[in-house]
This record gives structure tokens, C-alpha cells and sequence, in this order.
């Protein structure tokens, strides 16, 4: 059993993954980020072959969905948003402090790097 300690990943990059390379599970992943206050425009976009949940911990946030006709929500900690395949949102932090969250993902078809991820668990490393 591995323990993984994002909080203080997070704080050089403002988002930190935990995917396969990471956990060794190769279908799903776990992203945990903060907006600083006032932060506006994070993108965040499911690739193709992936659906993501977005769970907001604390705070307030807009998150507006891109394309033609651009929707947006204001919620707040303790809401999830779903996120299909291949879609844009931008996160927006509405408040003084700091917002987190969680995004869980997962592959909805094989992806050619997870082969290789694959491959290079079963290699054992030169030393």
C-alpha cells in the first residue's frame, strides 16, 4: 500500500495527478487542485477516451463550459459536475481564499499509452 501526499504536491503547480504511472491501476485516475484566490481561467478538459468528475471540497467557483453556446454554473463546496469526453471548462475561484477540488477519472476505451505504462511496470529497473 502506497500513501500519496498531494496537498503538498499541489502547492508548485496548482494541480497535481495521480494516474497510472503513479497508482499502478491502469483505468482510473485522481487529480487534486486549488485555485488561489481570486484565480480565474484554470481549463479543464477530459481527453479523448476519458470522463471526469469534478468535485468542488470548499469554496465557491464559476465554472462555465466553452463551445458555441457557453453555459456556466456558480457552486459551491460539496457539489459535483460531471464532465464527458472531450469537453472545455474553465475554473474560476469566486472567493478570498483558496478553492479545492477533486477531479476522478476514467478511461472509457483503451488508450495507447496505457499499454506502454503497462510495459514499463512488468520491466524491471536498471540499476
Amino acid at each position: 500500500m502506497k500513501q500519496f501526499e498531494l496537498a503538498k504536491q499541489v502547492e508548485k503547480s496548482g494541480e497535481v495527478a495521480m494516474g497510472p504511472q503513479q497508482s499502478g491501476m491502469l483505468t482510473t485516475y485522481l487529480i487534486y487542485g486549488a485555485l488561489a484566490p481570486g484565480e480565474t481561467g484554470r481549463r479543464i478538459r477530459p481527453g479523448r477516451g476519458r470522463e471526469e468528475i469534478l468535485f468542488l471540497i470548499n469554496g465557491k467557483a464559476r465554472i462555465e463550459k466553452g463551445g458555441r453556446k457557453s453555459t456556466e454554473i456558480v457552486c459551491e463546496g460539496g457539489s459535483a459536475i460531471p464532465m464527458p469526453e472531450g469537453s472545455d471548462y474553465w475554473l474560476s475561484n469566486l472567493t478570498s481564499t483558496r478553492v479545492e477540488y477533486i477531479i476522478a477519472g476514467g478511461f472509457t476505451e483503451p488508450v495507447h499509452f496505457l499499454r506502454q505504462v503497462q510495459e514499463q511496470m512488468a520491466t524491471p529497473k536498471k540499476e
